[in-house]
């Protein structure tokens, strides 16, 4: 069984790469289809140190388009063709397909921005006793960028989380499995995300925190470089940070 803890004390760097295998990334630096910027960006994660890279192949950005399930297997299936065996791998996604035969190929961990809200993915969580990143996801929203009003940001999304990590250890998932994701940018407008980002440390603290906050606009009304927005996320005990390979 996958345990995060044990997990995070094998790694050198406390960091997880985000490798994009599409066309339309919000950061405008998706792969699919092209070998030499796939094989690009393994050595710039190489010499970065990276250990873990993060493969979406869907672009979740606000207004994205949602692609057919078995669109999403050929762009990972592109991917598994030309993996590098140096890595090893979570996967970033909701189709059940694509995780499954991520897991088949030794992904390690599962990443569902929706929250694992589908019970189909806890089953597969469950019996294949991967590692997952549970993204807060606000039990009101319709869809994923629904903006939520918040009157009080850190509390109510550590209220939330704590809601849906309860859901999972019910029906089946053990604690060791967990990590959780804030969700910066999803179903938040920039000041409740910056705002959340400067509380951090107030965050649910019995599960490994992972943030992303890489490339994401609300970053610009903190005020702060690259490496104090590290520094900041590892004094408030923040376990790993998400960020694009070539950020």
């Amino acid at each position: 069984m996958f345990n995060w803890d044990n997990y995070l004390d094998s790694l050198e760097t406390k960091k997880i790469g985000i490798l994009n295998v599409t066309k339309d990334s919000f950061s405008g630096d998706g792969i699919y289809g092209s070998q030499d910027k796939l094989l690009s960006k393994f050595e710039i994660a190489q010499k970065r140190n990276f250990k873990l890279l993060d493969i979406g192949c869907m672009s979740t950005k606000p207004k994205f388009k949602k692609i057919g399930k078995n669109e999403e297997l050929k762009r990972f299936s592109f991917f598994l063709e030309n993996i590098s065996e140096y890595f090893d791998y979570s996967i970033d996604s909701f189709n059940p397909l694509v995780i499954k035969e991520a897991l088949k190929n030794n992904f390690l961990i599962i990443n569902d921005i929706t929250g694992f809200n589908d019970d189909s993915l806890i089953k597969i969580a469950k019996e294949k006793k991967s590692g997952i990143i549970v993204m807060h996801n606000d039990p009101n929203s319709r869809y994923l960028h629904e903006k939520m009003n918040y009157k009080n940001i850190v509390k109510e999304v550590n209220s939330q989380i704590q809601i849906q990590v309860d859901n999972l250890i019910d029906n089946g998932i053990r604690k060791e499995q967990i990590a959780v994701d804030p969700g910066f940018g999803f179903g938040k407008t920039m000041q409740d995300s910056a705002e959340l980002f400067l509380g951090l440390e107030k965050l649910i603290d019995t599960y490994p925190v992972i943030v992303g906050y890489s490339k994401k606009k609300f970053t610009e009304l903190l005020n702060m470089t690259s490496p104090e927005m590290e520094k900041h996320c590892f004094e408030s005990g923040v376990s790993m940070l998400r960020l694009h390979i070539d950020n």
